[in-house]
């Protein structure tokens, strides 16, 4: 009878083979508790690299979607002076001068803002004038159904129709910051004349309400931008993707789709998949186990230890990423914001300041020495503003050139005008490009003092907006205080928050 793991057969002279014997079961059973072991090792390996490689992709993509946002909302921003402006009411909506629309109205948007398309659609979907640059075609025209404009038109009428306010003769939009323009206008990416193009979109209303708009729907203010090789590069100074790349056609890592649902094209970039590192961990493991079992159980509790730290530590890592601009290192709008709300909630025992502002002279940085240039000159003036400021407070950037400080420190006229001259004196010292030419751009600052200014994040922060407003009117260069603002721009700053 033939049993397990014992060998019955005849030797010479017919006597049987002696059995296993225990030295051997022994070794095989440490042969058997090695090989699962080691497969059980490989097995957290696989998972763990898997995962890792997971969350890299899942991090990386989310990190190029938070980009096309911020593209798409400084599009936005720079629409605001132009739509929010009784000019444009008066000459657009109520009475369409192409004279306006031409010589002021798109080249404003081209020569000022670089916006390289644009386009007017009025009510009921019917396109009033299309520009390329400052080339402008007024031929009038209905919009299809389905047609991408259409779309984000009917998008940025109804964000309208949620903050239309009456006013004196007829209607007027809720008055909003530049830093909460998402709240009235439209994003979505759209296929024109054969390109696939980031868009923003948003209605012309009045700002003074020196006129008004009349009873139905909005004339709308398009702005859109070629998603080409040059804006992809753009969007790479901060992401550092290897290969970052648009197709039309191919199906890549983050698809680009129209506001109903149409696939328009897709992002790809050579991935950074972390789980490659994590077998040179696990392979030297499963080596040193499968030749001494307790030695290597000691060798792999060690590893997987330095694994999870590891991991802890680029969870840190992405966590901070998350809360920190990628180009200028400051803190991003969520980490001011929420620095801002906690002092908020502090304010009866830790008044504050805040200090908005923006660069004067930036956009010709740009225009003459190029994109690369302008990043440059953001990271200087972030690091000018972060020695200027040092323990006092928190700096952000929150746009393109915009920075907020958050003054914990003190919040006293003399010491806060003391610090804005410095920080004016500062950023305004020439800057050596590396390629050479030296630029100087100036800043403007607002500032508004809490519990005088309001006693929550918005009204404060509105307050300051409002200060910088004052500050660019009056001469740009300047440091302009909110308790200075006349009762009706107090009032405005107010019902903005």
């Amino acid at each position: 009878m033939t049993k397990e793991l014992e060998f019955l057969h005849l030797q010479p002279g017919g006597k049987a083979a002696p059995r296993l014997g225990l030295p051997a079961l022994v070794k095989l059973f440490a042969f058997v508790l090695i090989t699962l072991s080691a497969l059980s090792l490989l097995f957290i390996g696989y998972i763990a690299s898997r995962k890792a490689d997971d969350i890299a992709v899942e991090k990386q993509i989310l990190m190029l979607e938070n980009v096309l946002r911020d593209r798409q909302s400084l599009l936005a921003r720079d629409q605001l002076g132009l739509a929010r402006w009784d000019r444009s009411v008066k000459y657009i909506t109520l009475k369409f001068r192409a004279s306006y629309v031409v010589e002021e109205f798109v080249s404003s948007l081209w020569y000022d803002f670089g916006h390289e398309r644009s386009f007017l659609v009025g009510p009921g979907g019917r396109l009033l004038m299309s520009a390329w640059q400052d080339e402008v075609d007024l031929t009038a025209r209905d919009l299809k159904p389905g047609e991408d404009l259409k779309a984000i038109a009917d998008q940025a009428i109804r964000q309208h129709h949620a903050h239309r306010t009456t006013i004196d003769g007829g209607y007027g939009q809720k008055p909003v910051p530049a830093s909460q323009v998402h709240a009235i206008a439209a994003f979505g990416f759209a296929e024109i004349d054969g390109d696939v193009m980031l868009t923003t979109a948003m209605a012309i209303v009045p700002d003074d309400g020196e006129v008004a708009l009349p009873e139905g729907d909005p004339v709308v203010l398009i702005s859109a931008r070629p998603i080409d090789a040059e804006l992809v590069a753009d969007l790479n100074t901060q992401l550092e993707y290897p290969e970052l790349r648009f197709n039309r056609h191919d199906d890549g890592l983050l698809a680009i789709r129209s506001l109903d649902g149409r696939k328009l094209g897709s992002f790809d970039f050579a991935l950074y998949e972390p789980g490659a590192e994590i077998w040179t961990i696990v392979v030297p493991a499963v080596v040193l186990l499968c030749g001494l079992l307790l030695t290597a159980s000691f060798v792999l509790g060690r590893y997987i230890g330095r694994l999870s730290e590891r991991l802890e530590e680029s969870e840190r890592r992405n966590r901070e990423l998350a809360h920190r601009d990628a180009l200028s290192g400051l803190a991003n709008r969520l980490c001011f914001d929420k620095a801002l709300n906690e002092a908020a909630e502090r304010l009866a025992h830790a008044p504050f300041a805040v200090i908005a502002s923006d660069l004067d002279r930036f956009k010709a940085v740009n225009d003459i020495h190029g994109h690369a240039a302008g990043d440059e000159v953001i990271r200087v003036v972030a690091e000018r503003l972060r020695e200027a400021v040092g323990e006092n407070g928190l700096v952000g950037r929150v746009g393109g050139d915009e920075f907020v400080v958050l003054v914990h420190a003190f919040r006293d006229r003399p010491r806060l005008s003391m610090l804005a001259q410095h920080i004016i004196a500062s950023v305004s010292q020439p800057i050596t490009l590396s390629s050479g030419p030296v630029v100087d751009v100036g800043i403007s600052l607002g500032v508004a003092t809490a519990p005088e200014s309001g006693a929550a994040a918005r009204p404060i922060m509105a307050m300051a907006d409002k200060a910088l407003y004052a500050s660019k009117e009056g001469g740009r260069g300047r440091v302009f205080f909110a308790e200075d603002l006349s009762p009706d721009e107090d009032e405005a700053a107010v019902h903005a928050a």
